[in-house]
């Protein structure tokens, strides 16, 4: 039997534990909200909709600890698809 794997989606978002201040910022500007921060100083920011990340870099901008780094997938680092193709139209 051929058993569907269960995909893991891509975590666009590394929080650095060590120098994140919980400062709550990224959840405010993240504009998909997918970041989602209690309101206290103890907790990290979490990840919770990795799959519907715009990779803006909003979150990582205006990170006054530089703890966030927007991590994009090989998939779009290293695109061969051409402008027209990505456009939806022929040549």
């Amino acid at each position: 039997m051929n058993e569907a794997k269960t995909q893991v989606p891509h975590n666009p978002i590394r929080i650095d534990p060590e120098t994140c201040v919980r400062c709550n910022l990224c959840d405010w500007i993240c504009p998909g909200d997918l970041i989602y921060k209690e309101e206290d100083r103890e907790t990290l920011p979490e990840i919770r909709y990795p799959d519907e990340c715009w990779y803006c870099g909003l979150c990582q901008s205006i990170c006054p600890t530089a703890a966030i780094t927007v991590v994009f997938p090989e998939t779009m680092v290293r695109n061969q698809t051409d402008v027209l193709s990505l456009l939806g139209k022929t040549s």
